[in-house]
């Protein structure tokens, strides 16, 4: 049985679960603003797939030398008000002691480090609060010297920790004399379905519909009983497919129409995350016959435009900028938000390194549903346990 894991010293114990469940609150309202500011305009009908948790987490390292208006923008962006600030930091901790437990039966690991270059003079409760609530210890490179040899240290620290998934996170030049602190998080996931699908039921010629046109895709097929529900508000359809032990599960949701990923996009809230699991699971579950395309997704991104819509600007800006928390001195601000992730999903599984009305579920005894998955769709991977969405995305061009 492979273990859940972290490389870096993390809490081990949840202190106080309710101070998780609102870290998760935070982490998925996040997760749901920035999937609606990411759709928007051109993104609207391209491929996504980032994890919220591992934005949330890397930028709430971040807060905790951020002050003043910097804090209240970062703050407001990230959805902190929902936390005590005395106990925000603690919050997290617990949610990553809740997530990333042992003896599960996937892979779920998170890594998080700061990397600063020589003489940097970092306040020393920074540092101690990095690896007490994050696991965050601090390696000194050679920015100035060897740039070059800092950053690809940097990506190989990267690769490591996501199995080789995540290669270059930073590009040739990102680290430079002008490079004050590098902070990283790391969130890798891969799990096989709690039931496989068969390969000899996979057909090699399926059809992938889009917005415009058909491509030719690979698409598994399964019958079995799975957690369903409709929202008749967005006239989409809710799967649930479950990883081993129903430790973790990926969510789909799929429209009826092949444009119907807009009116998704539109309405995505924290509030509809939770209602479409509780309706999933509301029911027995009825015979489903899923049809799901084999598919791949990698994207990397800046953030810093996608922040700065959101209101964060100050954080940002090297004459606004404070990070006072950090080094005592208004001399530190951030010059790039980069993330990036990857998703496999194949018949074994999946392997990842982010007032409604509902319809009747119809009965079984007129033969099974049919969730066909031929046309953009939503999905989000899920923590069972925590509540947490790891990782979400939505596919449109397979």
């Amino acid at each position: 049985m492979r273990k859940a894991q972290s490389t870096d010293p993390m809490a081990t114990q949840v202190s106080d679960v309710g101070l998780a469940q609102n870290a998760v609150k935070a982490s998925n309202t996040f997760a749901s603003y920035i999937f609606r500011v990411l759709t928007e305009g051109g993104g609207s009908n391209n491929n996504i797939f980032f994890s919220p948790l591992s934005i949330s987490t890397a930028l709430a390292m971040t807060f905790m030398g951020a002050r003043g208006e910097t804090a209240s923008q970062m703050s407001q962006v990230l959805h902190f008000n929902v936390l005590e600030e005395s106990v925000l930091h603690q919050s997290f901790a617990d949610l990553s002691a809740l997530i990333f437990r042992a003896a599960i039966p996937c892979t779920l690991v998170a890594a998080n480090r700061l990397f600063g270059p020589k003489g940097l003079d970092v306040l020393a409760t920074f540092v101690d609060d990095s690896k007490k609530y994050y696991g965050a210890g601090m390696e000194i490179l050679d920015f100035i010297g060897d740039g070059e040899g800092s950053r690809q240290h940097i990506n190989s620290w990267v690769e490591k920790q996501t199995a080789n998934r995540i290669k270059d996170l930073l590009a040739a030049g990102s680290i430079n004399a002008m490079t004050r602190l590098v902070l990283v998080n790391t969130i890798y996931f891969k799990g096989d379905w709690a039931d496989k699908f068969r390969y000899q039921d996979t057909n090699f010629n399926g059809t992938f519909r889009t917005v415009g046109g058909y491509e030719k895709i690979t698409m598994m097929r399964k019958t079995d009983k799975f957690n369903y529900a409709r929202d008749d508000s967005m006239s989409s359809s809710i799967l649930e497919l479950p990883y081993l032990k129903n430790e973790v599960s990926m969510f789909i949701v799929l429209p009826d129409q092949v444009d119907g990923l807009a009116d998704v996009q539109k309405k995505l809230s924290q509030e509809k995350i939770d209602s479409w699991v509780t309706e999933a699971r509301m029911r027995d579950s009825p015979t489903v016959m899923v049809y799901l395309p084999r598919f791949n997704l990698e994207q990397d991104f800046v953030l810093n435009d996608v922040l700065r819509k959101m209101g964060m600007n100050d954080p940002f800006d090297v004459a606004k900028a404070d990070f006072s928390g950090m080094t005592g001195d208004k001399d530190v601000f951030i010059s790039k938000v980069i993330h990036k992730a990857f998703l496999k999903v194949n018949e074994e599984g999946s392997e990842a390194a982010a007032a409604t009305s509902w319809l009747v579920i119809q009965s079984s005894d007129f033969g099974p549903l049919k969730f066909m998955a031929d046309h953009p769709f939503l999905l989000f991977i899920y923590d069972n346990k925590s509540g947490a969405v790891l990782f979400m995305g939505q596919l449109c061009q397979p």
